[in-house]
């Protein structure tokens, strides 16, 4: 059997991906997990867009609806560049 590499957690908002991802995490942490996963950013109570977290701690911002950017995923405006070059350090 091939050994499984990588995971993409995909569901509805709400369903609990990003505390499965953490609680995972936890678990593996003995086997060195590596990844990331997104939070939301809030301002005043209003969804301003999304946080990428890695696994061993670094932080970054995938989406804003302040970020100058042509590229936009619904309100949010999304630094494709910046996304590369967080997703560049996590050895996958």
């Amino acid at each position: 059997m091939k050994d499984i590499k990588n995971i993409l957690i995909t569901g509805i908002p709400g369903i609990g991906k990003t505390t499965l991802i953490k609680k995972l995490a936890e678990e593996l942490k003995g086997h060195s997990p590596v990844g990331f996963y997104t939070e939301e950013i809030r301002e005043g109570g209003v969804r301003k867009g999304f946080e990428l977290l890695s696994l061993d701690g670094r932080k970054g911002i995938l989406s804003h609806t302040e970020i100058k950017s042509p590229l936009r995923v619904g309100k949010y405006r999304v630094d494709v560049k910046r996304f590369e070059d967080f997703v560049d350090f996590i050895p996958f």
